[in-house]
């Protein structure tokens, strides 16, 4: 006769939950074999548990025979009140993942600033529309700033320009931009563009640099990305201003007789009004790729699932708004 195991304080040792899974698959499946294979648990760690079990209960709840196993009356019994516990933690932990989905969570975000130009409101509309609980913190900043703040664990997700590999990261190229020859518009003249796909004209790398320049100290790499298109090619450009305020930067083109490289977003105000004339760069083209970089931190599952559908979205409104500017990178 089986007798209960006593613990020192003398009273019967209660089963583990996962020896009720174990023995309501078993009496479900009729069957130790299938049972192990189900579980994926090695069978003789199943009997093992199922031994376990009685010796702790004190009673036998499983008949072996041929062609399986059955319930004893004792086992019966258990089966009946086990399924109740199981179903009872099942639904308590799931009422406990609905509670911490609901409670807010914070996604710190940065953005480069032609990407908060053509997306933001968008962005920030839909978070607002399909995850509700989440409160989002949106930085807008030159690229390698937000990068650097990435990895110190200031922002959980950064949109931004040439961003390099790092340790503890992901990234994940999301298009390709082309960059564009900005000059003062003419009044009467410039045409005012509504859309990427307006800018028609186009100006040879070459004949650009030949204007003196105004440029940004260091937004999203664009220095960096002309000198390595014109270093090839021996072309030599005049830098007259540096300035690293990008509305500094379109005054400056507007009232001077200075030339800029800018990305369509940075600039898209202007040109909309004819303040700014836009030329695409040819001979050779200068571009710059997007990056999705995110750190470790995941919001809880279903708003992990709607922001990743939300960012797919972000990405294909982009490639829209830049028109023939933009290549999207392959999907990964």
């Amino acid at each position: 006769m089986l007798r209960p195991l006593i613990s020192p304080f003398g009273e019967t040792r209660i089963p583990s939950l996962r020896q009720f899974r174990y023995f309501a698959r078993i009496v479900e499946l009729g069957s130790m074999t299938r049972a192990s294979e189900h579980l994926n648990v090695a069978q003789t760690a199943l009997g093992s548990q199922m031994r376990q079990l009685e010796e702790e209960l004190g009673v036998e709840l499983l008949l072996r025979h041929s062609r399986g196993v059955a319930a004893t009356k004792a086992g019966q019994l258990l089966y009946k009140h086990a399924q109740a516990i199981l179903a009872n933690v099942d639904q308590c932990l799931r009422e406990i993942a609905d509670l911490r989905a609901e409670q807010a969570e914070v996604l710190r975000v940065g953005a480069s600033g032609s990407v908060v130009h053509l997306a933001a409101s968008d962005f920030l509309a839909r978070v607002h529309s399909t995850m509700p609980n989440v409160a989002v913190a949106l930085v807008e900043e030159e690229s390698l700033v937000l990068f650097e703040a990435l990895k110190r664990g200031e922002l959980d997700l950064v949109l931004a320009h040439e961003l390099p590999e790092a340790p503890g990261l992901t990234r994940t190229p999301w298009l390709k931009e082309d960059l564009l020859f900005v000059t003062a518009g003419e009044p009467g003249i410039t045409r005012p563009v509504a859309a990427a796909a307006d800018l028609t004209e186009a100006i040879e790398l070459a004949e650009g640099l030949k204007t003196e320049l105004t440029l940004p100290v260091r937004l999203d790499g664009i220095r960096k990305i002309i000198e390595t298109a014109a270093g090839p090619l021996n072309l030599k450009y005049q830098v007259t201003y540096q300035v690293q305020s990008p509305q500094a930067l379109k005054i400056l083109i507007a009232d001077n007789s200075v030339a800029s490289i800018l990305p369509f977003g940075l600039a898209l105000n202007e040109l909309r009004t004819g303040a700014l004339r836009a030329r695409r760069i040819i001979s050779p083209p200068l571009s710059r790729t997007l990056y999705l970089a995110r750190s470790s931190y995941r919001l809880s599952d279903r708003n992990e699932a709607a922001l990743a559908e939300l960012l797919t979205s972000i990405r294909l409104k982009l490639a829209d708004a830049l028109g023939p500017l933009a290549t999207l990178s392959d999907p990964v």
